[in-house]
């Protein structure tokens, strides 16, 4: 660290400032919001980019979005930090981001930070919303900064699996084989048909349109970075939150949640992956911390966020398995130990994680759809509408988009946040810490716990169910004697459908 060099305080260099944020209704970007309302109470005001939905505004959607149990503990202490909080109508999928003349001259005239988490974060999306969003909705973006008088820094959050195909993903910029403007021309131009037929061919290494459109948008960000201050922040996959505002918040099933989820349901019984690799995470609050902290940084020209290179944008990973290498053979044996903190489950909680794909299938066809046939046939014989065999068809669905990421360790390197901590004011540490070594960051994470806290999280804020330890234990004991005639009935069905004859032509012979 240059003696010279002074990040001063973050909740200083933001008290008074206009903020835009775009996903603000996204899991990380409700985070942000709060954050930014706790930890930088003196802020301006904070812009949200939102879309009506569904018929309802976009300043109702900030009431909904602060109606959550993420911002109880803020409103509490703070109930006034809600009305810094001001929706800015407008679409990061439509040209000008669909802004109006005056919410545009606003934003041109005030904001001095931009975070760009906006995206569609589905694997499976057609190849045309994903460009149109995450790619083309990036440069809307851009073009929007570049007229801003008051610009002190726009970070792009993107993932740290843009760039699959290296050894290492350093933090720096890597082209891509596809000319980010050609493919922004493709998904205005073509229909949604020939995109999707052409979409195997187009993606080549990337596995998915999401990866791939955020890696066009990762180039469209290195692109301006002589006229517009940006820079590209990687997480890893995000996770549920571990100390802030109250360990175990998230909001929705994607990612490693939907496993965990649905195998403490009892859905979900088998995943097709390497149970020897491990999963890159970042806990949300911590994530968080890291974007407003790699932000100021930029604002404030720190030299490891300073670019020395014209060929190059500043970029920061931020992942934890140093802190905690956890495969999914590790997950699957701590899932078997956390049963008991099941709520409502549909069947008795029993996963299963292979490199076979003869295992994994067998495994679904064999356990799985006969189970769901039954329960659906249940249901229908009650008059109730029948759901396990659609369910489970989403889980295959979605299993099939996982494995890639399930079979393959990607290496990332994350050396800029441990130096960016070291200028961190350590009285702020508390609040904006980002190494977790150190005690002033306040950030235990208890590897232990921490699995136990995405569970109940899951639970209590997802599918919105609790129930004491005593009920969750009953129903369990119930759902495994259920379990049991399960297996013994469809034993003595396939013993009387196939094992009988190949077994009396055993021992004919």
């Amino acid at each position: 660290m240059a003696a010279s060099e002074d990040m001063g305080s973050i909740k200083g260099e933001l008290a008074g400032k206009h903020v835009l944020v775009t996903g603000g209704s996204g899991f990380m970007g409700k985070v942000l919001l709060e954050k930014l309302l706790r930890s930088c109470p003196d802020v301006g005001c904070i812009h949200v980019l939102l879309r009506p939905k569904k018929g309802v505004a976009a300043q109702d959607r900030i009431q909904t979005i602060i109606n959550t149990p993420l911002f109880e503990p803020l409103l509490k202490k703070q109930p006034e930090a809600a009305g810094k909080l001001h929706a800015v109508v407008g679409d990061c999928s439509q040209l000008r981001l669909g802004l109006s003349d005056v919410d545009e001259a606003m934003l041109v005239d005030k904001v001095s930070y931009v975070f760009h988490a906006a995206a569609t974060v589905r694997f499976d999306d057609p190849l045309k919303e994903a460009l149109l969003l995450n790619t083309r909705g990036t440069r809307e973006v851009v073009d929007l900064c570049r007229r801003m008088k008051r610009l002190e820094v726009l970070q792009y959050v993107s993932t740290t699996y843009c760039f699959t195909n290296e050894a290492v993903l350093k933090e720096q910029h890597y082209p891509t084989e596809l000319d980010w403007r050609t493919m922004v021309r493709l998904a205005e131009t073509e229909d949604k048909y020939t995109l999707d037929c052409l979409t195997h061919k187009i993606l080549g290494f990337q596995p998915n349109t999401y990866t791939f459109s955020k890696a066009l948008a990762e180039n469209v960000i290195n692109d301006a970075r002589h006229d517009v201050p940006v820079m590209i922040f990687r997480p890893a996959v995000v996770i549920s939150s571990c100390k802030e505002p109250f360990p175990g918040w998230l909001d929705n099933l994607y990612g490693p949640f939907g496993i965990w989820a649905g195998a403490m349901k009892g859905v979900l019984r088998f995943s097709y992956g390497n149970p020897n690799v491990a999963l890159s995470f970042s806990p949300v609050d911590w994530a968080i911390r890291g974007m407003i902290v790699c932000a100021v940084a930029k604002a404030k020209k720190i030299s490891v966020l300073k670019r020395q290179d014209e060929d190059s944008v500043d970029v920061v990973n931020m992942e934890g398995s140093r802190y905690e290498r956890k495969t999914y053979k590790d997950q699957e044996r701590q899932l078997a130990d956390l049963v008991t903190y099941a709520v409502n489950p549909v069947r008795y909680p029993s996963y299963h994680i292979g490199t076979s794909y003869a295992y994994y299938w067998l495994g679904t066809v064999l356990s799985e759809l006969p189970y769901g046939l039954v329960i659906d046939t249940l249901l229908r014989l009650t008059g109730q509408k029948p759901r396990m065999i659609a369910m489970y068809r989403k889980i295959f669905h979605a299993n099939a988009a996982l494995a890639y990421f399930m079979h393959n360790e990607f290496p990332i390197e994350t050396k800029k946040c441990d130096v960016l901590h070291g200028f961190i004011d350590p009285t702020e540490r508390p609040d904006f810490g980002i190494v977790l070594e150190d005690k002033l960051s306040c950030f235990d994470y208890d590897a232990e716990e921490f699995p136990i806290l995405v569970i109940q999280g899951a639970f209590k804020y997802v599918f919105k169910e609790e129930a004491p330890k005593a009920q969750r234990v009953s129903l369990l004991r119930k759902l495994y004697i259920l379990e049991m005639s399960f297996y013994v009935m469809w034993a003595v069905v396939l013993y009387f459908t196939f094992g009988r004859y190949y077994i009396g032509r055993l021992f004919a012979s």
